[in-house]
């Protein structure tokens, strides 16, 4: 049974200007080591860091709270690709322990890039 769904589309030119103007600070407040590890050095990493903020508010989204005090941490929502290739979240503090409250125990992820956008869409499952 789908317990949310969550779309969230960014402008990869904003996390540009965002990398240029905060660097590391915003990498580490926002991604995980892993994920920095993965996307840093790419000719693409914007994009694909674009991508994977998208992740982590369409999870938010498909979950039903926030990235605030309240709600959850950018950091405890994680993409990191599999051995296939296939982004995959995970997810660990409030987030998880929120999916656990719910009875959540699928967490499905697609991610796409065109046109200088990046789209994820996050559903999840009980």
């Amino acid at each position: 049974m789908i317990y949310g769904i969550g779309v969230d589309l960014v402008k990869v030119a904003r996390i540009q200007r965002v990398l240029e103007s905060y660097g590391d600070r915003f990498l580490d407040r926002v991604f995980t080591p892993r994920e920095i590890a993965y996307c840093r050095g790419k000719a693409w990493a914007a994009g694909a860091l674009a991508m994977r903020f998208a992740a982590k508010e369409a999870f938010s989204k498909a979950l039903g709270v926030g990235l605030r005090r309240d709600g959850i941490r950018w950091r405890e929502v994680e993409v990191i690709p599999n051995p296939m290739g296939k982004p995959e979240l995970y997810v660990s503090g409030r987030a998880a322990q929120l999916c656990e409250a719910a009875g959540i125990s699928n967490l499905h992820l697609t991610l796409t890039d065109e046109d200088h956008l990046a789209l994820a869409v996050v559903i999840l499952e009980r």
